[in-house]
C-alpha cells in the first residue's frame, strides 16, 4: 500500500529526466571532468542553452562542484501517485554533501509523515521519520531508505536526493537520447518563475520522446537559475500533456552554517 505509515509521500528526487525506473538503490553518475577553466559567462551559458544542452548542463555541475557545500530551502511539489493528483506539499530542506545529509520537515500538506533526516553512515544507515498526526505518538521511526515501501512513496529514495543529482540524471537521460540520435531540446528562453521566488530563470524544454520514459515521461521543461546554476524547476508531463509532477525549489541558501544538531534526531524531535 503506497500510503500506509511506512510510506514516505514525497518525491525524493525529483528534476529527474530519466528512463533508467530499474536502476539500483544506490545510484552513481561518472564526475564531470573539470580541467580547472574559468566558469563560462551568463551570455555564453545562454549560447550553450541554445545550441549546446548537454555543455550547459555539464556546467552547471562543474559550477555546483566547486561552490556548493549545502543549503537550505523550500521545495514546492506536487505529483501524480497511483493515477490521482495529489495535493501540493510544501517542505523546508536542509542539505549538505559530506557527510551525506538530508532533513525535511512538512510546512503544507504533510501526509503520513511531518519530519524526516538521512545522514549517510549514521544511524545504522536507517531513515529517520515523524509520523503525521494521529501516528506520531510513535516518535520517531527508523525505516530502511531503500526499503520497499520507502520507494513506493517517492520516485527515488532518500539517498538520491538533492539538486546535483537530479540535474545529473536529467544529463545522463539527455546524453542516452543524443547517443540515439532522438534527443529535441527547445531553449524557451529567460523567465521570472514565480514558484522559484521570482528568480529569473533559463528555461529548456524536451519533446519528440523516441518513446515514454519512466512514469510516462514524454515532456520535460527545466528551469535553471540565471544566478546559480541551480536546476530549480522542474515540469514533468505524459502523451497527451497528462500530469506527471512538478518540483520548485525556493528561498535559497547556499552553504549555511548549520547548527551542530542540524543532522541528528533532535532536529526533527522539535
Amino acid at each position: 500500500m503506497r500510503h500506509s505509515i511506512l510510506c514516505l509521500p514525497v518525491c525524493l528526487l525529483f528534476l529527474s529526466d530519466s528512463s533508467n525506473r530499474d536502476l539500483p538503490a544506490s545510484t552513481t553518475f561518472e564526475a564531470i571532468a573539470d580541467a580547472g577553466k574559468a566558469l563560462p559567462s551568463n551570455d555564453e551559458m545562454e549560447r550553450l542553452a541554445k545550441n549546446d544542452p548537454i555543455a550547459f548542463l555539464q556546467w552547471c555541475i562543474r559550477r555546483y562542484d566547486r561552490e556548493v557545500k549545502g543549503y537550505t530551502a523550500t521545495l514546492r511539489k506536487q505529483e501524480r501517485i497511483d493515477g490521482r493528483i495529489e495535493p501540493s506539499e510544501m517542505i523546508d530542506v536542509a542539505f549538505r554533501e559530506e557527510p551525506f545529509g538530508v532533513r525535511m520537515r512538512w510546512k503544507e500538506g504533510a501526509r503520513r509523515a511531518s519530519a524526516l533526516l538521512y545522514v549517510k553512515g549514521e544511524n545504522r544507515d536507517q531513515l529517520l521519520i515523524r509520523p503525521n498526526g494521529i501516528f506520531s505518538v510513535a516518535g520517531v521511526v527508523p525505516r530502511d531508505p531503500n526499503g520497499s515501501d520507502a520507494k513506493k512513496g517517492g520516485r527515488y529514495p532518500v539517498p538520491e536526493f538533492g539538486i546535483k543529482i537530479g540535474t545529473q540524471r536529467t544529463l545522463a537521460s539527455w546524453e542516452k537520447a543524443r547517443k540515439d540520435k532522438a534527443l529535441h531540446i527547445e531553449y524557451l528562453g529567460v523567465e521570472k518563475v514565480p514558484e522559484t521566488g521570482e528568480r529569473p530563470c533559463w528555461v529548456l524544454q524536451r519533446t519528440r520522446y523516441a518513446k515514454v520514459e519512466e512514469d510516462g515521461i514524454a515532456r520535460l521543461k527545466i528551469y535553471v537559475d540565471k544566478e546559480t546554476w541551480l536546476q530549480l524547476g522542474t515540469i514533468l508531463k505524459g502523451e497527451e500533456d497528462k500530469f506527471i509532477g512538478e518540483y520548485f525549489f525556493r528561498d535559497i541558501k547556499l552553504n549555511p552554517e548549520f547548527p551542530r544538531d542540524a543532522f541528528t534526531r533532535a532536529a526533527i524531535q522539535r
